[in-house]
């Protein structure tokens, strides 16, 4: 029995501690939109706080959620960051997935364990453009990630006409050979020096080809983008 009572513990803690480090697993949620009550993937560190938070916004439209928000909003947490994915509705309507964007970020900043003045934005493909979009009205971001933005069929350049509005830093990412879909490597570059030319702080990196369609970089969690994400967070949100 004793023996049973050790394994079972060595169990537990390797399923719970991994390289030293406690493996802070996403939690599924709901929160209101307008009338609507949408699904979310929440993951926090252990404590009180209140800490930092980091919203990850997914790409695709419809019953598509390109991306990894459940592994994104782990890796926030494991940073010592509150992490929050919302899925936007199915509706494809960008003002549709603004409401739920602007819902996402009320939500996150009513929790008792969130610092709200210490707010962050990653996007990604779809995400990311509403993520540009919301730092050209929000004066409440502190730092914005746009992994390989998309253009919304014009969308985009109406708002980049308000980048002399963006008061957060700004990180593009986006693989050399993302252009299958759309050219997101022209459409990062575009963002970055429409922001640059506004006197705004922002960074492109570019990585090398990623298989036959650098967009699907992104569709999974890698490090080998996301320690740039978490440096350039670490730099910008206190906490």
């Amino acid at each position: 029995m004793k023996q049973s009572h050790l394994f079972a513990s060595w169990i537990f803690f390797l399923i719970t501690v991994v390289g030293g480090k406690q493996l802070l697993l996403a939690e599924e949620l709901f929160f209101p939109s307008g009338t609507h009550r949408l699904k979310g993937h929440i993951a926090a560190p252990d404590g009180i706080g209140p800490f930092p938070a980091v919203i990850f916004l997914h790409g695709g439209k419809g019953p598509m959620i390109g991306g990894d928000p459940a592994a994104i909003v782990e890796a926030i947490a494991q940073s010592g960051r509150v992490g929050f994915a919302p899925i936007r509705r199915n509706d494809p309507s960008m003002a549709t997935h603004v409401q739920d964007v602007i819902s996402a970020i009320h939500y996150v900043k009513s929790q008792k364990n969130v610092d709200a003045e210490q707010l962050a934005l990653v996007g990604f493909s779809r995400g990311a453009l509403l993520a540009f979009m919301a730092s050209t009205r929000r004066r409440d971001l502190k730092a914005v990630v746009l992994m390989a933005p998309a253009h919304g069929r014009g969308l985009l350049h109406q708002f980049l006409a308000d980048a002399p509005q963006v008061m957060a830093p700004t990180l593009v990412l986006v693989s050399k050979n993302d252009t299958k879909q759309a050219n997101h490597v022209r459409i990062s570059q575009t963002i970055n020096a429409t922001l640059k030319k506004a006197g705004k702080k922002s960074r492109l990196i570019l990585y090398p080809p990623h298989g036959l369609d650098g967009h699907r970089l992104f569709f999974q969690f890698r490090e080998t983008y996301w320690r740039d994400v978490e440096n350039f967070l670490k730099s910008h949100l206190v906490g």
